[in-house]
């Protein structure tokens, strides 16, 4: 038996080669989830780092080589720094402008790092993120500007439950479906493709929406007075919080998806109940609404810890 190894595709026990002789798929996955598993401590995504430890790079971005992991952190840090800079000079819709394509920005980057979809990257990444993009600037064009989903202490109930309900679930609807378009294919079979194309719509959805907002504050002129602390609250929140919350939610949900339709019938329990359509489909509900709530009822720096959180 240690000259075999379990194809995690066909479940068949074969050969330590490089192929499966039984469906052909490559074995390096399961070669890989073998040393994964002689310290179970370890982050899948990022085996030098360990499970338990807040790592939003990694948990964003998956499987960069150690490289290009501090290369991504690099950028992140020095795309806020940028956001912050220009807040503090006064120029804040440039920094909401640069806010909104910062993560789809590190996202296109990402993706085309790690080259997932050799063989047709630029449909497969085109289609994606131009539907998140699209339906983005759909949805902000309808619901309006920055205080549609910024403003906060609302009284009345009907318009609560529209700002912290009803509109964050069709938010996420909306980023989900295109990633559901590709569920039908079967080249996409692994659960990561799901997670990707869920992220990758969730984070051009939230930047095309947030620019579409961000339009009318130019007529004001690119310097405007007001105090940079909250705008730099402000900024943190719009253009890296809940770009993350959503890009968390759609992207749970949609791998969860992959795994149940997608993924060997031996591998469709692996994670739990939130591995289940079910329910990672309520954990993206109670993030996204919990997200609404705090947007809706709370002032700037609570809602904004609440996201964080």
């Amino acid at each position: 038996m240690a000259d075999l190894i379990k194809c995690s595709q066909c479940g068949n026990e074969v050969p330590r080669l490089k192929f499966c002789i039984r469906c052909g798929d490559p074995l390096t996955d399961e070669y890989a989830a073998e040393s994964v598993k002689e310290d179970s401590r370890r982050f899948a995504a990022a085996p030098d780092e360990r499970v338990n430890a807040v790592a939003l790079v990694s948990t964003l971005f998956p499987q960069l080589p150690r490289a290009d992991m501090r290369s991504f952190r690099l950028a992140f840090g020095a795309g806020v720094a940028i956001m912050v800079g220009l807040a503090l000079i006064g120029f804040y819709a440039i920094a909401l402008a640069a806010s909104a394509v910062l993560v789809p920005l590190l996202m296109v980057l990402y993706l085309w790092d790690v080259d997932i979809y050799e063989d047709e990257p630029l449909t497969t990444l085109g289609a994606t993120m131009l539907w998140g993009a699209l339906a983005g600037i759909l949805y902000g064009s309808l619901v309006g500007g920055v205080s549609a989903s910024t403003g906060f202490g609302r009284a009345d109930i009907a318009d609560t439950l529209i700002s912290a309900v009803g509109l964050p679930i069709v938010e996420g609807v909306l980023m989900i479906a295109g990633p559901l378009l590709l569920l039908r294919w079967k080249r996409f079979n692994d659960v990561l493709d799901g997670a990707t194309f869920g992220v990758a719509s969730a984070v051009s959805f939230s930047g095309a929406h947030l620019i579409v907002q961000v339009l009318p504050i130019f007529g004001a002129g690119l310097r405007t007075a007001g105090d940079p602390l909250p705008w730099i609250v402000q900024l943190l929140s719009l253009g890296v919080l809940q770009p993350v919350i959503a890009a968390g939610a759609v992207g749970s949900f949609a791998a969860a998806l992959w795994l149940r339709y997608r993924s060997p019938v031996n591998d469709r329990s692996a994670l739990g109940i939130l591995g289940q359509p079910a329910g990672a489909l309520a954990g993206a509900l109670v993030l996204l609404i919990s997200a609404g709530l705090a947007k809706t009822l709370l002032t700037l720096i609570p809602q904004t810890l609440v996201l964080a959180v």
